[in-house]
């Protein structure tokens, strides 16, 4: 595959679907996933799959203008697939069904694959510079020359035929999604492209990963690709490989390219894997022949815990503090308070001076918010021993007519009397902390 230039990668997971009309901004449609891929050379084939609710978007960057031309070749079931081409915002530039050429000045630019039907399938990708017609010169009159002067006949020039590229086939490795966190789980799509259209009469994949990465399962063949009923045996997986051979039975063979088989990856540690599956082919004259092949990358992440926020309002005339666990939140001004921590259960506390204690226990979801009841503080305990009694009662009479003790002013008018001996005869003889739930 010769190299034209290298395209740079970008990783965005959004959900986009496309608008009709030129211009138009792309918009992604409810239960339509949006695959991001990468494209890293001109020139080579990729390979992707397509249904009604799976889109594949490819990112490329131009850094001077280019004539290109995009050709997404089914090779799989009754594909067709849908080109879109859209710009750096997800506006739609131009779009066509298996291929689409056009001329683009620098910048970023995606290319988006959907089904143009209802069928969904694989297929491969190819972009290529367009290749530009040489105009035809004009042919020009020479004067008849003069019987003296013959014009000697030229010798006529032979055109080089040029040789078409030719067609090789490989087997292909995609992944989705191709990035997960540790502990999640991706599905690998091994595939036949460029079938010829002799078949093959049986494949052996031989399919190599680290052990270490990831955990391999789930291998399941599929009985489409050699016609009805063929015959399948798989090796393994162990010690990060594992063989696949499937043949075709009573003379069916694969004539189409398609899906051969899948199977399920289980992140182990973070880090990126290779999963490379390579084949060897059989066209019945008793030998395997090797094809060319693709492999894919999986990105393994750490797994994001997201915190925990709790919530809730503390009705009371004084400043209010609440105590979660070990961690001291001041309430705001109307008694409302906010905070994040690590999802699990923790004791709460509510507290104000001149008032019972209320509490209560909460249990924090990872990136979920968790309210707490809104409460209203006990008036009384002036001396904040965790009961209403006489002695609170004698601490206002002893400050009667004045601002302090300010526990004592439980209405917080500044002025200690019966208004204040009025809340606390409210709550007398309650005990605390007050049951807060």
């Amino acid at each position: 595959m010769r190299t034209k230039h290298l395209l740079q990668v970008f990783v965005l997971l959004a959900i986009l679907f496309s608008a009709l009309g030129t211009g138009q901004q792309a918009q992604a449609q409810s239960g339509v996933q949006i695959v991001m891929r990468n494209l890293t050379y001109w020139d080579s084939i990729y390979t992707g799959y397509v249904d009604t609710s799976r889109y594949e978007k490819w990112p490329l960057t131009f850094d001077e203008a280019h004539d290109f031309t995009v050709t997404a070749t089914p090779t799989s079931g009754a594909l067709s697939p849908r080109i879109l081409l859209l710009d750096a915002s997800d506006n739609e530039i131009a779009r066509s069904v298996g291929s689409l050429t056009s001329s683009q000045p620098v910048g970023s630019y995606f290319i988006l694959i959907q089904p143009d039907t209802s069928v969904g399938g694989t297929y491969s990708l190819t972009i290529r510079e367009a290749q530009t017609q040489t105009p035809t010169p004009t042919p020009t009159q020479t004067a008849t020359p003069t019987p003296e002067t013959p014009t000697p006949t030229p010798t006529p020039t032979q055109t080089a035929t040029p040789t078409p590229t030719p067609v090789v086939p490989f087997v292909s490795v995609a992944l989705d999604p191709s990035s997960v966190e540790i502990g999640g789980t991706s599905t690998a799509i091994v595939s036949l492209n460029n079938v010829p259209a002799s078949g093959y009469n049986s494949v052996e994949f031989t399919c190599t990963y680290n052990p270490t990465m990831v955990e391999v399962s789930n291998i399941v063949a599929n009985t489409d690709l050699f016609g009805a009923d063929p015959a399948v045996a798989i090796n393994g997986p162990q010690s990060g490989s594992f063989i696949v051979a499937i043949a075709g039975s009573n003379g069916h063979k694969a004539v189409a390219d398609g899906a051969a088989f899948t199977f399920s990856l289980r992140a182990l540690a973070v880090g990126q894997v290779s999963i490379e599956c390579r084949a060897r082919v059989s066209t019945g004259t008793n030998t395997l022949t090797e094809i060319d092949y693709s492999g894919a990358t999986l990105t393994i992440t750490e797994v994001v815990v997201l915190d925990g926020t709790l919530t809730g309002q503390v009705l009371a005339c004084k400043p209010v503090t609440v105590t979660i666990g070990t961690e001291l939140v001041t309430a705001d001004s109307s008694g409302n308070f906010s905070w994040s921590a690590p999802a699990g259960s923790y004791t709460v506390l509510a507290s104000a001076q001149g008032f019972l204690n209320a509490q209560g226990s909460a249990t924090l979801t990872s990136g979920a918010t968790t309210a707490m009841p809104q409460i209203s503080l006990a008036a009384g305990d002036i001396d904040n021993n965790g009961v209403v009694d006489q002695f609170d009662a004698m601490t206002i009479g002893m400050s009667y007519n004045t601002a302090t003790p300010a526990a004592a002013d439980l209405n917080c008018d500044t002025t200690i009397n019966v208004l204040d001996l009025e809340l606390l005869a409210a709550h007398y003889r309650q005990v605390g902390p007050v049951v807060w739930q």
